[in-house]
């Protein structure tokens, strides 16, 4: 039971710096720099599976890249749910005499909030599940099983951000 409270509680914070990181991103109009837009939820998979190995021999340094990593990840989560909405209403919105500040609070923030919950519950369950599988002890014995899924995620977390085929409007 602590460990889950401890596991909430950490994500929390995260998602709760990660909030303001992409409210200052969103108020003032910036481009988010490409490690955010990297993180889908490929990379954020390999990167526990990653962090789940190491905290077997570096604890402290694998606690902090977690926590470094929740935050890029529910930056990109929040990013996302603004391009969602923004693609289609904003245009509308800020011709309606609205400031980007406004928009954000009474347009943008509550589906931000939603799509963060989404994140959220996600790396909770990802995280306890990923502590609670056995069988990362045993990994000088099976590094190439491990290497196959490592691989595997990040070859679909590459393909995931490629633009490849796919129609923009830029």
């Amino acid at each position: 039971m602590y460990y889950f409270a401890y596991i909430f509680f950490e994500c929390f914070i995260a998602s709760f710096i990660a909030f303001f990181i992409a409210q200052y991103y969103i108020i003032t109009n910036k481009k988010i720099p490409y490690f955010f837009e990297f993180m889908n939820i490929y990379i954020f998979t390999l990167l526990i599976i990653v962090l789940n190995i190491l905290k077997l021999e570096f604890t402290k340094i694998s606690n902090f890249l977690l926590y470094i990593t929740l935050i890029i990840f529910y930056v990109r989560t929040f990013i996302t749910a603004k391009d969602k909405f923004d693609s289609r209403f904003r245009s509308m919105i800020l011709s309606f005499g609205y400031t980007r500040e406004s928009y954000f609070y009474k347009f943008l923030m509550k589906r931000i909030l939603l799509r963060g919950l989404e994140g959220f519950s996600f790396s909770i369950a990802i995280k306890l599940l990923l502590d609670k599988v056995p069988f990362w002890v045993t990994l000088k014995n099976n590094f190439f099983e491990f290497f196959y899924i490592i691989l595997l995620l990040l070859i679909a977390g590459f393909v995931k951000n490629t633009n490849f085929g796919k129609i923009s409007r830029i």
